[in-house]
């Protein structure tokens, strides 16, 4: 007569609650002893409650769902804080970076970067800001080319190659020269030290005059 519940997996004894007509009172007690307990009765209605109860007699959390509206909240408060510090930092930008102790900062970040990463090699990241070419005042068979450029990468970058074309009327190549870093900067400066992000560079050069051809030129960095 012992039998066991498939739902909640308790035990009982079947023959102490078989009787012929609807018991009264005390005349069919369940049995006494180790194997004798109550049955669950209605288990279809009173199943969700018992695994509940189930679940908080073993110590495991509630998974109820999250509420959406509250992750929102929450979303919205963090991206409005990021957005907050971003404002402070770019509003008093020139204050920190006049700080000393920011600028050292800065600077050794920079200088783990390139020593870490190495030195970037984009020349399309780096902008032509002015350019001249005009004869020399004072020397004949000579042309004066004076550019400035500026690197918009995100961190340093080693010195471009310039090549200069001296173009006809036509638009045609007469002349071309590529001058490498050593050849367009100023004499014992640090080639490996690289370009630096927005730092405006100045360029002079004296290159010779091919003639009367020469009516415009095209600088190209590699």
């Amino acid at each position: 007569g012992l039998v066991q519940c498939g739902q909640c997996s308790r035990s009982f004894s079947a023959l102490s609650f078989l009787f012929d007509e609807w018991p009264s009172g005390e005349a069919h007690r369940p049995a006494s002893g180790p194997d004798a307990t109550l049955p669950i009765l209605n288990s279809a209605v009173n199943n969700d409650t018992d695994k509940d109860d189930i679940s908080s007699e073993s110590g495991k959390p509630d998974s109820s769902p999250v509420n959406p509206r509250q992750l929102a909240w929450v979303l919205a408060t963090g991206l409005l804080a990021l957005l907050t510090l971003a404002h402070i930092a770019w509003t008093f930008r020139q204050p920190l970076l006049e700080n000393p102790r920011v600028s050292s900062w800065i600077k050794q970040g920079d200088s783990v970067e390139a020593e870490q990463q190495g030195l970037l090699k984009d020349p399309q990241k780096i902008q032509l800001v002015s350019r001249d070419m005009h004869t020399h005042p004072t020397r004949s068979g000579i042309l004066v080319l004076s550019l400035t450029f500026v690197s918009l990468a995100q961190r340093t970058q080693e010195f471009p190659d310039l090549e200069v074309t001296l173009m006809d009327a036509a638009n045609q190549p007469v002349a071309q020269r590529r001058l490498q870093p050593v050849d367009y900067l100023r004499p014992g400066a640090d080639v490996e030290t690289g370009l630096a992000a927005d730092v405006y560079l100045p360029v002079l050069l004296e290159l010779g005059d091919p003639g009367d051809q020469a009516v415009g030129f095209e600088i190209r960095f590699l």
